[in-house]
């Protein structure tokens, strides 16, 4: 996709098959201001599959990234998060 245009960047998060362990959360929390652009400005979808663990700690930096970013109180925070939910535009298929 990065090759047709389709994607501009891509980030690849593997925690099984490095030595050195790399987790969704932690580069959403590098990449936090281009999240916040992609999140308030841009319109982006997110989908999240995976472990109930990985999906809690994906929405904790998101709210981060909301409050830090977006200059947001936790409250507003995660009220933004659930009304990214509420229209589909962060879905979680998780499983324990």
């Amino acid at each position: 996709f990065q090759k047709d245009g389709t994607l501009s960047e891509l980030h690849l998060a593997f925690s099984r098959e490095q030595q050195k362990k790399v987790y969704v959360q932690h580069l959403l929390a590098q990449n936090a201001k281009a999240t916040w652009k992609l999140l308030d400005k841009e319109g982006v979808y997110v989908y999240v599959c995976g472990g109930t663990r990985m999906g809690q700690d994906v929405s904790e930096a998101l709210q981060t990234i909301c409050e830090t970013e977006g200059g947001m109180n936790a409250g507003d925070a995660k009220d933004y998060i659930k009304n990214l939910a509420a229209n589909g535009r962060y879905v979680q298929e998780l499983w324990a």
